[in-house]
């Protein structure tokens, strides 16, 4: 009760210093971020904006926790904003917003009334007509694109629904950067692998996922055979299926092997995991082209959000990679599950040489992002003026 009222005052004290004590220089550029887990997308982004560019600017998270509240750089300004979010962002007067967030204007996030340039930034490198809403990206000004296969799809479906095309830059993907970065430093540093093979359980959210379908019995079967487990499960699942996470806590958070990381704020389950088992999900591009190494995934229901997607007529990026980058395993062979992976771990070399060529196919700019997506907002910014 008292923590509610006094995030509540904090919220109140954050829309008044952004509304009636940021100056309108300082909130020319405004980055909003639902929680602490999307600020990675944006660091690249943020670092070339204040060191390079020399700008100042704010950043709204809706995350009380959210570490970039405490952060010591004068150059950003910092507000938590919950509750008070619909009503926040339908009277911001910046001159660019910059978010992850999906679906603006379509629920209770609205436009601005104010001229408002919204630059939309992917928390993932998959295909934008599958695993997102239909019209998810309709209501952005320009949208930062991983790869060649996200603008052909937005380019067909504004054809097909004769929508205004968009401003699309070729401007690839940090996070993807700054996971290749971060495992060439481990495996510089720790070159000899340890006593146990690592593996990663990382799925998407919703109805028939890994950890719903097969969970408690895949992690035991994983122990079993003398591996560490990791369980990172997607932020949505924290939030909807606690219940899930409790069962797997309470029943193997007494193994040693066992880990539960609960934050997709870092990734260092990422460079230490050998293999990483999924179903369909962003995180298995990211892990298959930031560390080079093989996917396992299970066989199970795809995460479908736009039931029309097959009206594109392309096939989502995430299901046609999936046994170039890996394997596709039907869960009636989940016994097999470490003879796979054996054998993926005796491929590595293959797939390493593979996984770099698939990277630089689908990913614009690899090593060049931050600087094309600080350009790209410096220049929409002015033209706002």
């Amino acid at each position: 009760m008292f923590r509610g009222i006094k995030l509540f005052f904090r919220e109140i004290s954050g829309f008044y210093r952004f509304f009636f004590k940021t100056s309108s220089m300082e909130k020319t550029i405004l980055f909003y971020s639902e929680h602490e887990g999307y600020y990675p997308y944006f660091e690249g982004i943020i670092e070339k904006l204040i060191g390079v560019h020399g700008k100042t600017l704010c950043y709204v998270t809706s995350d009380s926790n959210d570490p970039i509240l405490k952060t010591s750089e004068t150059r950003i300004k910092t507000f938590y904003i919950r509750n008070l979010l619909p009503f926040f962002m339908l009277f911001i007067d910046c001159k660019v917003c910059v978010i992850t967030l999906t679906d603006l204007n379509q629920f209770h996030i609205k436009r601005a009334i104010n001229a408002v340039h919204y630059v939309y930034v992917f928390h993932s490198p998959v295909s934008t007509h599958m695993m997102y809403r239909e019209g998810a990206f309709d209501h952005y000004d320009s949208i930062l694109c991983v790869g060649p296969h996200q603008i052909q799809e937005i380019r067909k479906y504004e054809q097909q629904h004769q929508l205004a095309s968009k401003r699309l830059s070729e401007a690839g993907y940090y996070r993807l950067e700054r996971i290749f970065n971060a495992h060439q430093r481990y495996t510089t540093y720790n070159p000899s692998p340890s006593k146990k093979e690592t593996i990663l359980i990382a799925p998407s959210w919703g109805p028939k996922n890994i950890l719903e379908s097969c969970g408690e019995k895949l992690v035991e079967l994983l122990l079993q055979a003398g591996y560490e487990v990791i369980v990172r499960p997607h932020p949505e699942t924290v939030r909807r299926r606690p219940d899930i996470l409790k069962a797997l806590s309470v029943r193997f958070g007494k193994f040693p092997a066992f880990t539960l990381e609960l934050s997709v704020a870092t990734d260092n389950s990422l460079l230490r995991s050998d293999v990483l088992i999924c179903d369909c999900s962003g995180v298995a591009l990211e892990y298959a082209f930031g560390t080079e190494r093989p996917v396992l995934f299970f066989d199970v229901p795809l995460k479908i959000r736009n039931q029309k997607y097959r009206e594109l007529g392309i096939e989502p990026l995430e299901v046609l990679l999936r046994n170039q980058i890996g394997v596709i395993v039907s869960l009636k062979d989940l016994e097999t599950i470490p003879e796979i992976i054996t054998k993926l771990r005796s491929e590595s070399e293959v797939y390493k040489s593979r996984l770099a060529r698939f990277r630089e196919k689908y990913v614009f700019a690899f090593g060049r992002s931050s600087h094309i997506g600080a350009d790209w907002i410096v220049g929409v910014s002015e033209d706002a003026k």
